[in-house]
């Protein structure tokens, strides 16, 4: 149950950790950003049968934190919230899905809610700003259990992760009303979409298996309207800190229950290289009670260029003076742009859910006999989402890189062709640049390019062959 709900103020000592409004110019595309705090108590709960929960303590008290990134004025609102899980995988908050799709959001005039989703954050909240977040509170109320063996993440025994899944129904009950703790009660006839990425996608997964469906929880409609989940698979997250997700020699993105979540919202799923071939999706449903898209995106890898060097290692605020940079050995850091595929994903779940018109189909990455992906003459992955990136390449990409020590990294990599291959290949930038159009005109049409972002499109593949030395 939350108590409270409460506006921290943002001052030029104290700031947000996360903070988009001047990187992303709010004052000038008329955009607010606020941080609040939540007080509230949560119970804690272990998997049962057929991932039904089962409470183990009741009522322990937390306080957490939440962005809001919103439209200034009302009447410019879309009538769409996207609720972001936050990833803690790096032990601090990411807001991946909004630094993919900040700009479709901001243009659209989408409100964007980002929460704090896991205890492992604390600490690096902490010392970005301990005056700001050392009210946070997640604590293990249960400390006697045998701490968990052979887990994915860390293990912090002092904090309880498994408070966040009445945090997140009760905030998503909270934005349902028009109470003094709803922080967007202005607005008016919105819709919930529930996003994530990675491990927050696993989030998603253990939502519409454990939590959606409760008789108390969807008794006067859905908790949520859709589900975007991306770069993870159909795995469910644990329920608590003491069920961690085990190395068993299945893969973290293992694909039990894949293509059958059985969710009677919409419910996309966008995977990039460097999971699909473990996710292995086993297809789209239109079946009520199961509602289900596969976007699979060629080309694309877990960590880019775009991410995690232009976004998060450019602000040590995300940082807290540990930075990330590229350590594969193999070639360049994989830049494919999948953030126009994000876009169009967004806007064909908002169809689906508002207007009743199901996202277009998208064809898998095709796999060969040993489960790889097969590759093109120019060794870049087969199927997929196509867009001009991918379908008249300037380099081969891959979804994984690897690191001096010999180990894999998701940061994917790739091999820019030679000036003479370009030549050979495409034979002048005019004739590039009448292809890209063609390309992309096709991505449009299937609906994996927004019609506002064709001319965009079409302009970074051709400055991208001028870079490699088409002229």
């Amino acid at each position: 149950m939350i108590e409270k709900i409460k506006l921290i103020p943002i001052t030029e000592k104290s700031v947000p950790f996360a903070q988009a409004s001047e990187k992303c110019n709010f004052a000038e595309i008329g955009y607010v950003e606020e941080e609040y705090f939540m007080w509230g108590t949560a119970n804690i709960y272990e998997d049962g049968e057929d991932h039904a929960p089962i409470t183990i303590y009741k009522d322990a008290p937390y306080v957490n934190r939440f962005i809001v990134r919103r439209p200034r004025d009302v009447a410019k609102f879309s009538g769409n919230v996207v609720i972001e899980i936050l990833n803690a995988t790096a032990l601090f908050d990411i807001d991946r899905i909004w630094v993919n799709s900040w700009k479709y959001f901001t243009r659209n005039g989408d409100i964007y809610i980002g929460i704090t989703s896991k205890s492992d954050v604390l600490d690096s909240l902490y010392a970005a700003d301990r005056e700001r977040y050392s009210i946070l509170s997640w604590k293990n109320p249960l400390p006697n259990r045998p701490e968990p063996k052979n887990t994915v993440f860390k293990f912090f025994p002092q904090y309880e992760a498994g408070l966040f899944w009445d945090m997140l129904t009760d905030f998503a009950k909270a934005l349902r009303t028009k109470s003094e703790i709803n922080p967007i009660s202005q607005y008016d006839n919105y819709k919930l979409y529930l996003t994530g990425w990675s491990q927050s996608a696993a989030y998603i997964v253990r939502y519409v298996k454990s939590f959606a469906y409760l008789e108390k929880n969807c008794s006067e409609g859905p908790i949520f309207d859709g589900y975007l989940a991306a770069g993870g698979g159909a795995r469910p997250a644990p329920l608590n800190s003491y069920e961690p997700i085990i190395l068993s020699g299945k893969s973290y993105f293992d694909s039990e229950g894949a293509g059958i979540m059985g969710a009677k919202e919409p419910y996309i799923a966008v995977n990039t290289e460097s999971e699909n071939e473990a996710v292995r999706w086993k297809g789209d449903s239109d079946i009520p009670g199961n509602l289900f898209r596969a976007y699979e995106i060629p080309g694309a890898s877990h960590d880019s260029v775009n991410n995690i060097l232009k976004w998060y290692n450019a602000d040590e605020n995300y940082m807290v003076g540990n930075r990330k940079v590229y350590k594969g050995i193999d070639g360049l850091p994989n830049d494919y742009p999948y953030e126009y595929v994000f876009n169009a994903a967004f806007r064909n779940l908002y169809c689906w859910v508002r207007e009743g018109v199901p996202a277009p189909h998208a064809g898998l990455i095709k796999r060969g006999p040993d489960g790889k992906n097969i590759r093109d003459v120019f060794g870049n992955a087969v199927g997929g989402i196509r867009t001009p990136f991918i379908d008249l390449p300037t380099a081969t990409y891959y979804g994984f890189s690897t690191k001096p020590d010999g180990s894999q990294s998701v940061f994917g990599h790739m091999n820019p062709f030679s000036k003479e291959k370009m030549q050979a290949i495409y034979t002048s930038l005019k004739n590039y640049r009448n292809l890209a159009k063609k390309s992309t005109d096709c991505a449009v049409a299937l609906g994996f390019i927004l019609p506002e972002e064709r001319d965009e499109v079409v302009e970074l593949a051709v400055k991208r062959a001028e870079v490699a030395g088409l002229r």
